[in-house]
């Protein structure tokens, strides 16, 4: 399984999160990350240009090679690897708006939209058609050594994703404070949390906590 490979390879960092429970899809992965971000300790998993690398490296999104060039760029233009970082981080959370209002049936602002295209007007420059074994597909130029070209592969994810019958099955999950979101890949349709482990339980003990106090009553 992909997501644990880069669980296994991500272990002990704040992200690794990320792949212990993947979302179906590399953007979806890449959302979650935000995860803590977005609630109260205000806590953000991938805090560098360098922690985006190596989370894309762990994602396989880019290889070692990929990886290493990227890291060179950063380290010898540290102000603009920042700034690359900062929009990555904010191409990450107007996709995560937009994804969450299609799973949750609300409105999408226009604002959100025109940054994903505009981070995928710049990313189209690094993209190459390659042959996937029984289509072509877009993947990262493999001699790409520019900062910008960190996010092609996240931008190429959410693109397919969003013009993809895959956004059907889109879902967040159930609990009120978790910003999971993934494919819904059962065959009825039912899967209602990240994971049943964690946030499944939680909810189905506190409904359980709370009947049984409405009862007493």
């Amino acid at each position: 399984m992909a997501g644990s490979t880069a669980y296994q390879r991500s272990k002990g960092k704040p992200y690794a999160e990320t792949f212990r429970c993947p979302g179906g899809a590399l953007c979806l992965d890449f959302c979650n990350s935000g995860q803590e971000a977005r609630s109260a300790s205000g806590t953000e998993w991938i805090a560098s240009f360098t922690d985006l690398v190596d989370w894309l490296e762990a994602a396989q999104a880019v290889t070692g090679s990929q990886a290493a060039r990227l890291r060179e760029a950063g380290a010898g233009s540290p102000r603009a690897a920042t700034q690359v970082w900062s929009r990555a981080i904010k191409f990450r959370e107007a996709l995560f708006r937009v994804l969450k209002a299609k799973a949750e049936g609300g409105k999408v602002a226009r604002e959100d939209l025109s940054d994903i295209e505009a981070e995928h007007a710049r990313a189209v420059s690094f993209a190459r058609l390659s042959w996937a074994g029984e289509t072509y597909r877009w993947s990262l130029d493999p001699s790409a050594a520019a900062l910008d070209a960190a996010m092609q592969p996240l931008v190429e994810s959410a693109v397919s994703l969003l013009t993809s019958a895959k956004l059907e099955r889109l879902r967040r999950c159930g609990k009120s404070t978790c910003y999971w979101l993934f494919i819904d890949e059962t065959r009825n349709h039912s899967r209602r949390w990240c994971e049943m482990a964690s946030c499944g339980n939680v909810v189905k003990v506190r409904r359980h906590r709370e009947k049984a106090r409405s009862a007493a009553h």
